[in-house]
């Protein structure tokens, strides 16, 4: 087994700057959630637009609540008032269609947002921070309310056969008011996880339900691919576009270091030889972008100066896309896995790019091809709330890894999955 890093692991200069990170970003999340009525607890998605929350922001919030009460930041009994608030919110003001909650929320009524999907990623980051939540504080109104939001989920409804595999569909989206109604056609249903992505967690809640039979269980863990590449002598499983933030997200909540998959994988060393591929990856494109030419790494999701990207590295399926931008969450990301290989990016940020840090730490994207560098100027929710818990869990945390996979609903669903010790 993998030993959870200590704080000695990390430069002490590298220990303060995320140490410092990791508390702006949990305060970010608390200042940006909405404070308490049927919205109570949802997160923004990001910062400038103030009437929109995404029920996978507040999921990750949940767990990084948990993670200030640990650091000190936040108090003890007001985590706990706003967690019941969040998961009654969660319950009762986001809707559902079959248990999967919309993506997109009103931010101070849960209301749906225009045709947001009902999103099984989403909901599964949504309940992994209500998990957390649950299991650390250990209260009846928390716990009663989680069985509820993961027992009303019918996995079946959206499960599929693909090829002769078996499949979890992406979500479910209808604008049209009699779809609601049971029956929906086919034409509502979004996309299927046939691929290696972010979806890793979304597994161990679906196996912990009573209703899904360890046959299910497995048959969905064998039904997305696992296609095997490498680049700079790093082998990885790896996602279609080569985007980082897929590799980072199951591990800030589940210690995929302890276990090993039904199949003897280790998703840990996966996600460490997938940044480290990265990083080579963009030391290689050092001639086509100065961003990567300056040392910063790490393409993934995120705001550009264009727009919205979703930029990648190899190994991937195709060409991977590139505008020259890096998300500092990525280097967060991938700090408890290679402190070593992400400090020097990590001070470049730091000593040479003031304006990418305010009060809220780092910003949520660096691309520096332009005369000037260019800095994203809203933060979202998302990648605050993965520096938080990926920070956090570098710094030595082991809180949101241990609350959640002691819960018996996760420990149940991994039993199903066939995962064992490592």
């Amino acid at each position: 087994m993998t030993a959870p890093l200590r704080v000695a692991d990390l430069a002490t200069d590298i220990r303060e700057l995320t140490e410092a990170e990791v508390d702006a970003s949990i305060r970010w999340l608390w200042a940006h959630a909405t404070p308490d009525g049927d919205g109570c607890g949802l997160v923004l998605d990001r910062d400038d637009l103030p009437g929109v929350a995404t029920v996978a922001a507040t999921g990750f919030a949940l767990a990084a609540w948990c993670v200030g009460v640990e650091r000190g930041i936040l108090d003890h009994d007001e985590v706990l008032t706003r967690a019941r608030g969040t998961l009654r919110t969660l319950e009762e003001s986001v809707p559902h269609r079959n248990g999967f909650l919309a993506h997109f929320v009103d931010a101070a009524t849960g209301e749906r947002q225009g045709r947001s999907e009902y999103s099984t990623i989403d909901t599964t980051l949504a309940l992994c921070g209500a998990v957390v939540a649950a299991s650390f504080f250990g209260d009846a109104d928390l716990d009663a309310r989680l069985e509820r939001l993961l027992s009303r989920i019918d996995w079946r409804w959206l499960s599929a056969e693909r090829d002769g595999r078996t499949v979890l569909r992406m979500a479910w989206v209808s604008d049209r008011e009699d779809d609601y109604a049971d029956g929906a056609d086919e034409a509502g249903f979004v996309s299927a996880w046939s691929m290696t992505a972010e979806q890793l967690t979304m597994y161990l809640l679906a196996a912990g339900h009573a209703d899904v039979s360890e046959g299910l269980a497995r048959d969905l863990w064998r039904g997305f691919d696992k296609p095997i590449g490498s680049y700079g002598g790093h082998e990885c499983v790896y996602e279609p576009g080569g985007t980082l933030f897929t590799y980072h997200f199951p591990l800030a909540f589940y210690p995929f270091q302890r276990v090993r998959d039904l199949d003897g994988r280790d998703w840990w060393a996966n996600a460490r030889e997938a940044s480290l591929a990265s990083q080579a990856w963009c030391a290689d494109q050092a001639d086509r972008w100065k961003t990567y030419a300056a040392g910063l790494w790490g393409p993934a999701a995120g705001l550009g100066p264009a727009g919205y990207v979703v930029n990648g590295a190899r190994p991937s399926a195709r060409e991977p896309h590139a505008d020259g931008t890096i998300p500092p969450v990525s280097l967060f990301g991938a700090l408890p896995l290679a402190p070593d290989a992400v400090a020097p990016a990590l001070r470049l940020l730091r000593d040479e790019h003031p304006g990418a840090w305010n009060e809220w730490g780092a910003t949520d994207g660096v691309n520096l091809e332009g005369d000037a560098p260019w800095y994203a100027p809203p933060r979202y929710g998302l990648n605050k709330g993965a520096t938080a818990l990926l920070g956090a869990a570098a710094l030595g945390s082991t809180l949101v890894w241990d609350a959640f996979s002691r819960h018996p609903w996760i420990a149940r669903g991994a039993d199903k999955l066939g995962f064992t010790p490592a």
